[in-house]
């Protein structure tokens, strides 16, 4: 449901992305979702490739779940819902759902976890208090 959502990323499905059913291939819904989580860090006020080029802050996936309800076909008008769920000392778990915009429809439910990660350090550290509040701020 579109409403358990403070943030819903739009996107429009492009003919390279579906395959020969003629519906999204599956590992579309990857870069959707990456997209939206960037759409959103972007929303808190974050320039992401900023963060992870000082070394403040980068994140690392460390598992995802996906959980497929419908198809999506080209051109279609998906809406990304994304929350970021739970924080922990270094990871953080973000819930997504995709619809179709004109509906409430559910295309894909999927679930992340990252780990705040030291490039240089190649090591997960802890989520920056800066972060921690802008996301609390945000979800609740």
């Amino acid at each position: 449901m579109k409403g358990v959502f403070h943030f819903i990323c739009p996107l429009r499905v492009r003919y390279s992305e579906i395959d020969g059913q003629g519906i999204v291939f599956n590992a579309h819904y990857l870069t959707y979702m990456d997209v939206a989580i960037t759409e959103y860090l972007r929303n808190l006020g974050f320039d992401y490739k900023a963060l992870a080029a000082s070394g403040t802050m980068d994140m690392a996936l460390v598992k995802t779940t996906l959980e497929y309800k419908a198809s999506a076909f080209f051109d279609d008008l998906l809406a990304i819902g994304v929350r970021i769920s739970a924080l922990g000392r270094s990871s953080y778990t973000v819930d997504f759902e995709i619809f179709r915009e004109s509906s409430d429809e559910v295309i894909l439910k999927a679930q992340t976890i990252y780990v705040n990660y030291n490039a240089a350090a190649r090591a997960a550290e802890p989520i920056p208090e800066f972060f921690r509040e802008a996301v609390k701020r945000f979800e609740n």
